[in-house]
């Protein structure tokens, strides 16, 4: 029964990342790629601070090491992953944005080998082809040669950098986890969700632009799932899950996030499914699966 409920909040959990993507287009389409951002994890970043509040009975206090990581990671994962994420959802389909994102493992790996010393074989290598060739396909919309010919829009870019900060982002936590002074996950994404949303801030201020939003209901359901269930309810989800299964058990519910999002938008804003998505899928996918499973030789 345990593992029935961990199973649950582990499809729960991604289930929510996905239906992240069909929630930021409603969001663009209501206010500024900055002020989405920024109402998104000011709204996470509050109900994260409650959670942690219960869980320790004060809030975590931070030596200089710790703030200059959290800095970072908020600086990566927060605001410019989402800069991206909201810039490139404005003229990209749902479930190709996903797909796009969905490589970060290959910028991981690549970081890992130049600044972890860690080596890759050659699944990992056939791993990383996979990847390569179906993140291609999807940018193309199943036609390489575009490439050459610099047709790819400005939307597929945005989220390809989208894809480059998260790695940035998960290789910043893993140094911070092999210092002297490690963070729980929780403490962690709490405190990048509030050094995101000052970052952010700070951006609308200096650029000019007013804070004022639309109060509509497409807003307010938008940002509202995108904190609380993508942000919020999605991290303490996949982490209880990951708890109770292991970390590789866990990690296998993440490839279906590309999924359930080509699936949600689909249904929900009738894009295409088309065949190079679903071929760039299913290399992508496979891509992702042989990068990221366990294998005693891989050394680091």
């Amino acid at each position: 029964m345990i593992h029935l409920v961990t199973y649950i909040k582990l499809l729960g959990a991604v289930l929510a990342w996905g239906g992240t993507f069909i929630a930021a287009k409603y969001a663009v389409e209501e206010t500024s790629v900055e002020m989405a951002a920024l109402l998104r994890f000011t709204s996470a970043a509050i109900v994260l601070m409650g959670i942690l509040y219960l869980k320790h009975g004060s809030w975590p206090r931070l030596n200089m090491t710790q703030a200059f990581y959290v800095i970072l990671l908020g600086l990566s994962g927060v605001t410019i992953y989402n800069l991206f994420f909201f810039s490139g959802l404005q003229t990209v389909e749902a479930g190709r944005g996903a797909l796009i994102i969905t490589s970060n493992p290959i910028w991981v790996a690549l970081g890992s080998v130049l600044f972890f010393q860690q080596s890759l074989n050659t699944k990992h290598i056939l791993g990383l082809i996979l990847c390569i060739t179906g993140v291609t396909i999807v940018l193309t919309r199943g036609h390489p040669s575009t490439l050459l010919q610099g047709e790819i829009g400005s939307g597929e870019i945005y989220l390809l950098g989208c894809a480059l900060s998260w790695a940035v982002y998960t290789l910043l936590g893993k140094r911070l986890m092999h210092t002297r002074f490690p963070l729980e996950p929780l403490t962690l994404v709490t405190y990048s969700c509030i050094s995101g949303s000052l970052f952010l801030a700070f951006w609308i201020a200096i650029s000019g632009q007013s804070f004022q939003v639309n109060h509509s209901f497409k807003l307010v359901y938008a940002i509202g799932y995108l904190s609380l269930l993508g942000t919020v309810a999605g991290f303490v989800w996949f982490f209880e899950g990951v708890k109770i299964l292991g970390a590789a058990q866990g990690a296998v519910f993440v490839f279906f996030v590309p999924v359930s999002a080509i699936i949600l938008g689909s249904m929900i804003l009738a894009e295409p499914l088309t065949f190079s998505l679903l071929m760039g899928a299913l290399l992508i996918l496979g891509g992702v699966y042989l990068i990221n499973r366990p294998d005693k030789s891989l050394a680091g």
